[in-house]
């Protein structure tokens, strides 16, 4: 395996994996500032095991990732002095200039867990969409026949996830 987790990457995924759902929760609970300060604790903990404490310094301090940092920083200094909602919009703008280099190590990883690689390797996921789903252009080049046909074929796959889930749990 080219990546291997050892204790304290695992302890990293969970801890990056509770801090998503904290702060998933203060954001569903009306912005509890709370769980958003618990969840963006849990996140950069969770990342620091993971990626090791020195690479993670390298990257939130890198010059070409200072934009990124300095998002994420001011909204996590927004939501501890009681604003939330622009605090959430900011941390989020940051992670997105911080990780969006890692997008197509994130989609090789997520391609490996059950139900979510089946996803990823439907077409609606694949790099050009528009060559599958040409119903998602506004009729550009194909009849509305044509473009129905495709889109009822997509709707037609989404059974089958449940199909394949629900016979993981049967194992």
């Amino acid at each position: 395996m080219a990546y291997e987790l050892t204790e304290q990457k695992k302890v990293g995924l969970g801890l990056i994996g509770f801090g998503l759902s904290f702060s998933f929760l203060g954001v569903i609970l009306y912005f509890d500032r709370g769980l958003l300060a618990l969840g963006n604790l849990f996140w950069l903990i969770g990342v620091g095991l993971l990626l090791g404490w020195q690479s993670t310094w390298r990257l939130f301090t890198n010059v070409n990732n200072l934009k990124g940092t300095v998002c994420f920083v001011l909204g996590l200094f927004l939501i501890f002095v009681r604003w939330p909602i622009i605090g959430i919009i900011l941390e989020t703008y940051g992670c997105i200039v911080l990780f969006g280099g890692f997008w197509s190590t994130v989609k090789m990883f997520l391609s490996q867990i059950p139900f979510v690689g089946w996803m990823i390797q439907y077409p609606l996921m694949v790099s050009n969409p528009r060559q599958y789903f040409p119903c998602l252009l506004p009729f550009a080049f194909r009849t509305n026949i044509q473009s129905l046909g495709y889109c009822l074929k997509f709707i037609a796959c989404v059974p089958l996830w449940f199909a394949k889930l629900a016979s993981l749990g049967n194992r």
